[in-house]
């Protein structure tokens, strides 16, 4: 995806949702989410921030192409969201924590947990801990995923961690974003937080947990399928 991951880059910073949502949906007749999210938006916005850390684009410039990113990410969920949620689906809860503002990866996280089958519900970035537990404690989910990007960022995390392991309905704990690929975070997540690298990594794990869900309802009640 060289090619299409260098005019991917220019339509975004230039603002064009038609051309970016067009090499998008033209790559989706013969690739995957997984594949266009990891090999192609995922590369193409670590481009763009590094254009701006080189001071070859401004903030402004930063703000548009991920802005139209992430318009393009929603268009990719479109067929998704077509369905009324089911209460016999597991359900997601994600966000990336207070004073982060990098939200992209958490989309397409919350995305693929869609495409597997699951209740989904993205709070976006810059959530803080308090709003984060009540939603938590309302709606009850069966997984809580955060994001994390920036390393100074890190030790915020354990707070929250702390809290969404006390509540009465445990949810699994799963935290990811750039930051992970770069950094040993054993000292400040629990031994039972799951801790994703990268999407390639998340979507084995869905695959997984799909598969162990189905064997578990299958051996109560003799079913052939979770849905």
């Amino acid at each position: 995806m060289k090619n299409e991951r260098r005019d991917f880059v220019e339509a975004l910073l230039a603002g064009d949702q038609g051309e970016s949502f067009h090499i998008v949906n033209r790559l989706r007749e013969t690739q995957s989410r997984l594949s266009i999210y990891h090999n192609l938006v995922t590369p193409a916005m670590y481009d763009i921030g590094r254009l701006w850390e080189e001071n070859k684009i401004s903030v402004a410039d930063e703000h548009l192409a991920t802005g139209v990113c992430d318009f393009v990410l929603s268009q990719t969920e479109f067929d998704l969201v077509q369905k009324p949620l089911s209460s016999k689906k597991p359900k997601a809860m994600f966000f990336s924590i207070a004073d982060e503002w990098h939200q992209l990866g958490i989309k397409m996280v919350s995305i693929l947990f869609k495409e597997h089958g699951w209740n989904v519900r993205y709070l976006n970035a810059n959530l803080p801990q308090d709003h984060a537990l009540n939603n938590a404690k309302v709606w009850k989910p069966d997984l809580i995923g955060m994001s994390i990007s920036l390393a100074y960022r890190a030790p915020d995390l354990s707070g929250y961690i702390e809290a969404f392991e006390k509540l009465p309905s445990k949810p699994a704990i799963m935290i990811g974003g750039r930051v992970m690929a770069n950094y040993n975070l054993s000292s400040i997540v629990s031994h039972n937080t799951l801790v994703m690298k990268d999407l390639p990594e998340l979507n084995d794990w869905l695959i997984m947990n799909k598969q162990n869900r189905r064997d578990g309802i299958n051996a109560k009640s003799n079913t052939t399928s979770l849905y």
